[in-house]
């Protein structure tokens, strides 16, 4: 084994912002990416899933032996770790976790490329399940982590037990609501109709004159909504995306459920208790 000298604090929050920034980009070109659709460019998706792979798969190399393969699988690290070192293994799990997740992302955008439709509903349904699905184990990812922490003995059982108790009771109740979320999000990739009304027929397209009123083209998997406008199944996805009221007469069709991640954005804020 390769002797490392010792990582400072300093040098593992240098490039913290550098991080951020690349993050930001990234998530920038996944959202035009998903956008573009049938236009969408498949080597851009390769690079993003090829260069994140790579770093992920790198830094769990280099950091073998510091404790960072335990918090994946919910197992508190061998020794207690000092407060800046929990914080470190934290953040270094938290950013490989999402970006493996946006290789994930990537590659569902090349698998739905030519998404129209359902297809383009069940590309949305499985972008929002994956984010909520990560939310989920990011929640979980520091309590192996700060359980350890917690019980140190040097500042007394009982103070120990009672920080460690807290710390469960408020982690337990933040886990039970995404927890909640993520089913509702597999419930919602189980549903075969949309959410927000039926597909319309054949003579309820044409009554309708058979034109998007958002694409100004025919029709694609016309939906019909709830109040009686019928639009594009993809378009008004779309629009959904930013408004839960119908394009023309402006009436609550969508119900305020799930935020949807269906535009291939996720949360950059880390995950620290």
């Amino acid at each position: 084994m390769i002797a490392r000298s010792p990582i400072t604090v300093e040098s593992r929050f240098l490039n913290k912002n550098m991080e951020k920034a690349l993050k930001s980009l990234t998530i920038d070109i996944l959202r035009k990416q998903t956008a573009l659709k049938v236009e969408r460019k498949i080597p851009i998706l390769i690079d993003i899933s090829f260069v994140f792979g790579l770093h992920v798969i790198v830094v769990y190399c280099w950091y073998w032996n510091d404790d960072i393969l335990y918090p994946l699988i919910m197992v508190p690290p061998k020794a207690i770790p000092p407060f800046w070192h929990a914080i470190f293994i934290i953040m270094v799990s938290d950013t490989l976790v999402r970006q493996a997740a946006m290789v994930l992302n990537c590659i569902l955008l090349m698998y739905y490329k030519n998404s129209r439709g359902r297809n383009y509903r069940r590309q949305d349904q499985m972008l929002t399940l994956v984010e909520y699905l990560l939310l989920l184990y990011r929640a979980l990812l520091p309590a192996p982590v700060w359980y350890r922490f917690f019980l140190y003995k040097e500042y007394g059982s009982l103070f120990s037990s009672l920080m460690t108790g807290m710390y469960l009771t408020l982690k337990l109740t933040s886990v039970v609501e995404k927890v909640q979320s993520f089913f509702a999000a597999l419930k919602a990739l189980s549903r075969k109709e949309s959410h927000c009304g039926a597909y319309a027929t054949t003579e309820q397209v044409s009554a309708a004159g058979d034109l998007c009123a958002i694409c100004q083209e025919k029709m694609h998997a016309p939906i019909l909504l709830r109040c009686k406008h019928i639009f594009c199944e993809d378009c008004v996805s779309e629009w959904f995306e930013r408004e839960r009221t119908c394009p023309l007469c402006r009436a609550l069709v969508k119900p305020a459920d799930l935020r949807s991640f269906g535009d291939g954005s996720t949360s950059l804020f880390f995950q620290l208790f």
